[in-house]
């Protein structure tokens, strides 16, 4: 699943809200330069028909609810970023990430709490 810009704000509009009109999406939106009524609904309708997003009518008014998961979106794109980017390897973009200046200290406790808790969670389902 890729995602692009467009598409990306407007799902986390839906991901946020449930479900949302296309005014409603186009008013939600934070972009620098607003987009036209016709170029939200026609985003929508191309998303619609890549299986993203769904939509039911109510008094001639569609409302649109997103077909894939937060997190689901997610796994998808990072397995994409990993397998073009990182040659199939997480363990490359976790090093890419903690080398970049964006980590700092408070970051770094808490990736190494989230690993510290797999690790157990891995350990638990070993024993089964």
């Amino acid at each position: 699943m890729k995602l692009g810009g467009r598409q990306l704000a407007i799902m986390n509009v839906l991901w946020e809200r449930g479900e949302a009109t296309v005014a409603d999406v186009q008013a939600a939106l934070d972009v620098e330069r607003a987009l036209a009524y016709s170029t939200v609904a026609t985003v929508l309708s191309r998303m619609e028909k890549k299986g993203l997003v769904t939509h039911r009518v109510e008094d001639r008014v569609y409302f649109y609810q997103p077909a894939v998961t937060r997190d689901g979106a997610g796994q998808s794109m990072i397995g994409d970023v990993i397998s073009r980017i990182f040659g199939g390897s997480p363990a490359e973009l976790v090093n890419h990430l903690l080398e970049s200046e964006s980590i700092d200290s408070s970051e770094l406790q808490r990736i190494k709490e989230l690993v510290r808790k797999h690790e157990a969670e891995q350990k638990k389902g070993d024993r089964k």
